[in-house]
């Protein structure tokens, strides 16, 4: 298989569940084995074992249970090459019974696609934020401007920036920005000039980029920014304009001590804290913010919001150390 779909799912809910019967019965109409496509599900969580028996789905899946042995991604990766059976089937990997964060499944689905040379990876968050049809939409544009010997990824525009909100008590557009800003920091600032939507919950990596891709001593929140890092370092094409519609957001795992984590594993990797991207975030809202949260808003408005995040992040890791010392 030439091009690869991959999903990330924490199975725990109603919602989960139907989301990843969509995933198998969206196969076929949307990225069918024919045209070689390879979809495969990173997932962590319930065991689906018993539901696809019970919903009569056992013949649409290939099931991989790793989770009893709690193997690193690396590991679980070459196990599944060398035991896939069917793959016109969708593949399901169970690799954990706990949620493990956003970058092992990442780095799980690129060491499969490097051990399986395949040309394209999709890695798309299970939420259906975008729709199967739009998911498809970004593929085909990806598949047409992008050499999988050159090194490129792809990241589509949403449009609307839909974030679930519910029980957060800050901004989340603007908490987006500002872990964006690591990005721009680390790694290119002429990046800033179209301000990318680097969270859209899917991005598309071509070979050359996976085989540079290392997720080594990588917190387990950070791995999406991480990948565009190392991907733009590395004189990496970016392909960021190309727009999609997306569906209300009604559920989220990245709650709000999730975000918080996230701001603390990019200090300890980066060494940079989070008062001086809020520091150059409030000198240069226009240059570093998005301004569908920002618009209209006074300069004091804007840095009400990011001060607010700013003392809710200190908050939160002050507790943990507590919790930590004592």
């Amino acid at each position: 298989m030439k091009k690869i779909l991959g999903f990330r799912q924490y199975l725990h809910s109603e919602k989960s569940y139907r989301d990843l019967v969509k995933i198998i019965k969206g196969q076929k109409t949307y990225f069918p084995p024919q045209e070689d496509f390879l979809t495969i599900v990173a997932l962590c969580g319930d065991n689906p074992r018993e539901f696809f028996e019970r919903k009569d789905l056992r013949h649409d899946v290939s099931f991989y249970d790793f989770a009893p042995w709690e193997e690193s991604a690396r590991r679980v990766a070459e196990v599944f090459v060398k035991s896939m059976y069917k793959p016109n089937r969708v593949q399901v990997i169970h690799y954990n019974e706990k949620p493990l964060g956003l970058t092992y499944p990442l780095e799980l689905l690129v060491h499969i696609a490097n051990l399986l040379q395949a040309e394209h990876l999709a890695v798309s968050d299970s939420d259906f934020q975008l729709s199967y049809k739009e998911i498809r939409r970004v593929y085909d544009h990806h598949l047409s401007v992008a050499d999988p010997d050159k090194v490129v990824i792809t990241y589509p525009r949403r449009h609307p920036r839909s974030l679930d909100t519910e029980k957060y008590p800050i901004n989340r557009w603007a908490m987006e920005d500002l872990e964006n800003m690591y990005i721009y920091l680390l790694s290119d600032l002429n990046v800033l000039n179209s301000k990318p939507d680097f969270q859209s919950g899917l991005s598309i990596t071509t070979r050359a980029a996976n085989k540079l891709l290392n997720f080594e001593n990588v917190g387990s929140w950070i791995g999406n920014l991480h990948m565009a890092i190392q991907v733009i370092r590395n004189k990496g094409h970016l392909e960021k304009d190309f727009e999609v519609k997306t569906n209300h957001q009604h559920e989220s795992t990245i709650n709000f001590e999730v975000q918080c984590a996230k701001i603390d594993q990019l200090y300890r990797y980066y060494m940079i804290p989070l008062s001086n991207i809020i520091q150059l975030a409030i000198e240069h809202p226009e240059k570093y913010l998005m301004d569908d949260w920002t618009k209209g808003k006074s300069k004091e408005e804007i840095e009400q919001v990011i001060y607010r995040i700013e003392e809710m992040n200190n908050r939160y890791l002050e507790e943990k150390r507590k919790e930590k010392i004592g």
